[in-house]
């Protein structure tokens, strides 16, 4: 819903500033297109009403606008001409006046249906980052906090502007007062500006966002997310290259992303290669011997035996479960089979007569309590044997965009394997059995395809396990 309007047009403000039309309207004030009538030319008038402000964040944001637009000095950044204010009787009203800048915003440009190619994408983004590079260069460093398709103009020559600087915020405000005003628009901005928090690389989110709005002409907030990571690679027709740049820009985690625009231009220019996501370096447990490899098609994990690296806590819990598991129920059946034997000598020796259908009855109870204890045995000596054969053998994962495969090798030959198509593959995820007198679940890695489930990683740590499915999970949403 628009605010009334503050003026109307042909309506001369401050003796000198004609109203021509409106511009647009924003969180902090109304813009309109004026003539000034000393230079005959056309500006940009932003204007704040005292009386109809609803807050007074309002007028600080206005005030910090007018500042650093006022230090600025970048041909795509329209030139600051004036800050001044205007008293009624009823009202005071500040503006700031800019440069106009000719063209059309991007939302307008889609809107219209303007067709455009990755090329002229990477073109723009280039611009973009070069004006967001001369933003974080100037002392302190200016983040603008709002960029998106609105608020980037188009000249018929291609030119780029970026305009609206009412949510710009300098890192010196940031550090010194912990700036808490969450500004900015849905489905541009980083997840840390829900928290009123910007860096660096705030920027770089807001302008992959709009880069993926061109590409897909939808607001980023309509595409599917997961843990706040959108999901576009399904929705976009580009390069795998122009993917893992733009990937890296939409990063959530400011840890994630580029540190700085002058780093994304680099990438995005070709002078610099895109090294490992830091993300993903850092959620390798330290001291794993899980071998990794993530390149652009292909996923290759290796999980080495276990047997003899397992460490001395663990060794004593698994011995532990041992002694559960079989010694336990052994200790238990020994009073019962000597029992069971006690009743097959003759009644005359026992020191009194004993009815036949008790000792039926006896004998019957204890050889199926001898059955079943046995069987529980049993079953605890084939899963201690399993378990013992998982920690001896090496696990070999390999997916690409079309099959994967896994196989198990023990003392050097591949003893198990299994192969499907990865378009089958519908979850990897973590999964748990609990055994017989152990507190504490076992978890492990499943990775569900269309005809069976294969679990993985069954004695690696717990750290580990959650690294992998979060790898293998990543690349299959590429």
């Amino acid at each position: 819903m628009k605010m009334q309007l503050l003026h109307q047009s042909g309506e001369i403000i401050a003796q000198r500033y004609r109203i021509l039309d409106i511009l647009g309207q924003g969180g902090v004030g109304t813009t309109y297109e004026a003539e000034d009538l000393q230079s005959n030319e056309r500006v940009a008038l932003k204007a704040l009403s005292l009386r109809r402000m609803s807050h007074w964040k309002k007028m600080e944001l206005f005030e910090r606008e007018a500042c650093i637009l006022a230090q600025l000095n970048h041909p795509a950044i329209p030139r600051y001409l004036d800050y001044f204010q205007v008293d009624t009787p009823e009202d005071r009203s500040f503006y700031i006046a800019q440069q106009l800048a000719q063209g059309k915003s991007l939302a307008v440009l889609v809107e219209s249906g303007w067709p455009i190619d990755e090329a002229e994408i990477i073109r723009l983004a280039i611009q973009l980052l070069e004006i967001i590079v001369y933003l974080q260069s100037i002392t302190p460093p200016a983040i603008h906090r709002d960029i998106k398709p609105q608020n980037i103009i188009r000249s018929d020559n291609g030119a780029v502007f970026l305009v609206d600087f009412g949510a710009v915020q300098d890192t010196y405000h940031h550090t010194v007062t912990g700036g808490s005003t969450v500004v900015g628009t849905y489905g541009y901005m980083a997840p840390e500006q829900f928290r009123g928090q910007a860096e660096l690389s705030t920027d770089l989110y807001g302008l992959g966002t709009t880069l993926l709005f061109l590409l897909t002409q939808k607001s980023p907030a309509e595409l599917p997310q997961r843990k706040l990571k959108i999901n576009f690679r399904s929705h976009v027709s580009i390069s795998s290259e122009f993917a893992d740049w733009l990937e890296r820009m939409l990063e959530p985690a400011i840890a994630n992303r580029f540190p700085s625009a002058k780093e994304s231009l680099a990438v995005l220019r070709g002078e610099q290669v895109l090294k490992s996501n830091p993300a993903q370096l850092f959620r390798q447990p330290k001291h794993s011997r899980i071998a990794l490899l993530n390149s652009k098609t292909r996923l290759i994990v290796q999980i080495p035996p276990v047997w003899l690296k397992i460490n001395r806590r663990r060794f004593f819990g698994f011995l532990t479960l041992v002694c559960k598991v079989i010694l336990m129920p052994l200790l238990l059946a020994m009073p019962v089979l000597a029992i069971f034997f006690l009743l097959r000598l003759p009644v005359q020796l026992l020191g009194y007569d004993v009815p036949i259908w008790l000792a039926i009855f006896l004998k019957f109870f204890i050889v199926s309590g001898t059955i079943f204890l046995g069987s529980y045995c049993l079953i605890g000596l084939w899963k201690l044997g399993y378990f013992l054969l998982r920690a001896t053998f090496s696990t070999y994962i390999e997916i690409d965009q079309n099959n994967f495969r896994i196989q198990c090798w023990l003392l050097g030959l591949c003893y198990w394997k299994f192969r499907g198509q990865t378009k089958n593959i519908s979850q990897i995820k973590l999964s748990s059995i609990r055994l017989p007198l152990r507190k504490k679940p076992i978890t492990f890695c499943v990775l569900k395809s269309k005809l069976r489930k294969q679990w993985f990683g069954l004695f690696v740590t717990q750290q580990e396990k959650e690294w992998l499915v979060e790898e293998i999970r990543t690349f299959l949403d590429k």
